[in-house]
């Protein structure tokens, strides 16, 4: 009886336990971002808080700031950050969410708000960096996330002396 169990056992350990054998694990390939935002100048004292945000559809209007239209959010960058270095992957205030979602993404950006609270209200930020398509600055870029893919050097240059256009809405 012995003999039968131990033989049960090993024969139950070597069916679960492989899992394919020796093949190597799928790597996790979900869908997202990566890159690194660089601040020149002086940060203004007023700033509070500081965040990489995404935006499914352009910023046209100021109902477009909304958190229908948001789907990224960086957790905070640190006052007085000269580099950040970020990936949507484990650099977002909700980790649990992620960004998984391929498709098309019209405005990225960084804000900065003097609220203390986290508000909604576009009054309350302003962008001091905006992801360009390469050779564009003239207009935000598109981010295109590709299914099981991140794209990296998402870089945003955040010049405190010569800030983008404001979206509409803002101060």
């Amino acid at each position: 009886m012995l003999k039968f169990l131990i033989s049960f056992l090993l024969l139950a350990i070597i069916i679960n336990g492989c899992n394919g054998g020796i093949e190597p694990q799928a790597e996790n390939t979900e869908a997202g971002f990566s890159g690194k935002i660089t601040f020149i100048g002086l940060w203004p004292d007023s700033v509070t808080r500081t965040h990489l945000v995404v935006f499914k559809n352009p910023l046209l209007s100021i109902s477009d700031f909304s958190i229908q239209n948001i789907r990224y959010i960086s957790n905070e960058i640190p006052f007085g950050t000269t580099e950040y270095l970020y990936s949507s992957k484990d650099s977002a205030v909700l980790p649990e969410a992620g960004f998984t979602e391929p498709g098309d993404y019209a405005y990225v950006a960084v804000a900065q708000s003097a609220k203390q609270d986290v508000s909604l209200d576009r009054k309350d930020w302003f962008v001091v960096g905006l992801y360009y398509n390469t050779g564009d600055s003239t207009k935000p870029g598109t981010l295109h996330i590709p299914e099981n893919i991140l794209v990296k050097n998402i870089n945003i240059v955040c010049d405190f002396n010569n800030p983008p256009p404001q979206p509409p809405g803002g101060n």
